[in-house]
This record gives C-alpha cells, sequence and structure tokens, in this order.
C-alpha cells in the first residue's frame, strides 16, 4: 500500500526497557535529548513505511498535536504541496530507531512575507494527517514571559549535522547556545559550548526553567562551518501567523 493512503506509520519497534544510555556529544557540541519528544524531524515522504532510507530535509517543533513549526526554506525542494511527513524519534538515520514513527503532513503554508534571500520571517506551518496525543506540545510564548535578550543562555534541539564522522546527522540532539544580539523578529546566538548545523533548520530553541520552558525561536540559518554564529527566527514575533493556522479546523 502507497504511504500516501496512510495517515501515519506505526512505530519501528516497542522502545527498549531499562534506563537510557549514556549521553553522547554531537549536534555539533551537543548531547542527546531524549526529553525532547515534541521536536520532529521533516523528511520526504516514503513511498511504504518500511525498507527506505528517510531524506532528511529539516527538523521542526510540535506546537498543537497536529501542527507543527518549522522554517519556510525548508520546503524549498518541493514546494508548499510536496510530499512531506514528520518523524517523531531519538534516530531517524541511518535507520529509523525503536519507537520512532512517521506522520504524514497534509498541507504546509510559509509566512507570506517570508523572503528567501534573507531568511527574513523564514517560518513555515505543517498540518499533520493525525494528531499526536501522546506529546505534550512545545509552550509558545505568552503575554508575561520575558523576552529573549543578549547574554542569555537558550537551548537548540534538532537532528542535524554534527561535524562528526563517528555520529551521522539524523540523531536528535540538544546544546546550549549564547544569545548575542536580538531584533524585532530575529536574535543571534554563539556557541556554548554547542552550535546548530544543516538539518538543524526549523528546530526549536528554547528558553525558560525546566519543566516550564518556552519556545522562543526557531534555527534560520548560521555560519557555514557551523562553529560561530546561529540565527534564530522568535516566535512571539509570529502571533499572526501561527495562530489563525491553530484556530483553523483541520479539513475532515
Amino acid at each position: 500500500m502507497a504511504l500516501a493512503c496512510l495517515p501515519s506509520c506505526g512505530p519501528v519497534d516497542p522502545e527498549p526497557s531499562g534506563p537510557a544510555g549514556s549521553l553522547g556529544q554531537a549536534l555539533v557540541q551537543g548531547t542527546d535529548a531524549p526529553g525532547d519528544p515534541a521536536t520532529v524531524a521533516l523528511v520526504a515522504r516514503r513511498t511504504r513505511c518500511g525498507g527506505e532510507t528517510p531524506v532528511l530535509l529539516c527538523s521542526g517543533a510540535l506546537i498543537a498535536p497536529d501542527v507543527v513549526l518549522t522554517a519556510a526554506h525548508c520546503l524549498a525542494v518541493f514546494a508548499e504541496d510536496g510530499p512531506y511527513e514528520v518523524f517523531l524519534g531519538p534516530t531517524l538515520l541511518p535507520e529509523p530507531g525503536p519507537g520512532g514513527r512517521f506522520v504524514r503532513v497534509t498541507r504546509a503554508v510559509s509566512h507570506p512575507k517570508f523572503a528567501p534571500a534573507t531568511h527574513l520571517w523564514d517560518a513555515a506551518l505543517l498540518r499533520l494527517a493525525v494528531p499526536v496525543t501522546d506529546v505534550p506540545p512545545l509552550r509558545l510564548p505568552q503575554a508575561g514571559d520575558a523576552p529573549v535578550a543578549p547574554g542569555d543562555l537558550v537551548r537548540a534541539v534538532g537532528y542535524g549535522d554534527t561535524k562528526d564522522a563517528a555520529r551521522p546527522r539524523g540523531q536528535r540532539l540538544q546544546g546550549l547556545l549564547q544569545v548575542t544580539g536580538v531584533t524585532d523578529s530575529a536574535f543571534q546566538a554563539g556557541p556554548a559550548p554547542a552550535m546548530t548545523c544543516v538539518g538543524d533548520s526549523g528546530g526549536p530553541v528554547l528558553g525558560g526553567p525546566a519543566g516550564n520552558e518556552v519556545l522562543l525561536g526557531l534555527t534560520i540559518s548560521g555560519d557555514v562551518a557551523c562553529r560561530t554564529e546561529a540565527v534564530q527566527l522568535r516566535v512571539d514575533a509570529l502571533e499572526d501567523f501561527i495562530r489563525p493556522f491553530l484556530e483553523e479546523a483541520p479539513p475532515p
């Protein structure tokens, strides 16, 4: 049966019992992210539920049971009506690991002011074919939350390149960055000691105390070597884009 007819693919295997493995280095200079199930991978839709190596496009953030926020440039290859699905689980590559699952994307919408050349308003929203009911969505900024500021430590999560041949991309990893500059729509950050890289685009950048983190930004760009600077789009600047999509009734 073609995957186009399926709303989702079930778990690859049951989650293994027992304690999680030891933390490993990567993201660049990040660690495993077992506590971040709402960080997803955006992939090109497969033609069947097994036997294909997934094609990682970007990372993303689950912000409602059936909505993922990611970067608009992640849709550049196939455009908004392309064949997409998201992967939930700690290991996508070299092959999906235990407990991972795929959910088909039924609709993708880029920010109407997205400017590819400058990454201005580089955001997109994805509607999932079936709600993800067993993963709490990430918390969006609310009135009263402190805005991001220079000097803040923030936590990036994604499936991108690690610059480590021993650990390929496609692992869900986390790492700390330090904010170096803030504008009305974006903020910049440097390594502390981690740095985002290719494939982390669209992934969440979180701030605040553990257990009450808020989705401050989305990774949208950085230096080519993944060493000195990352640029994040501010999520609190996206309210007028996100809110109508969340309030929109999904198709029957």
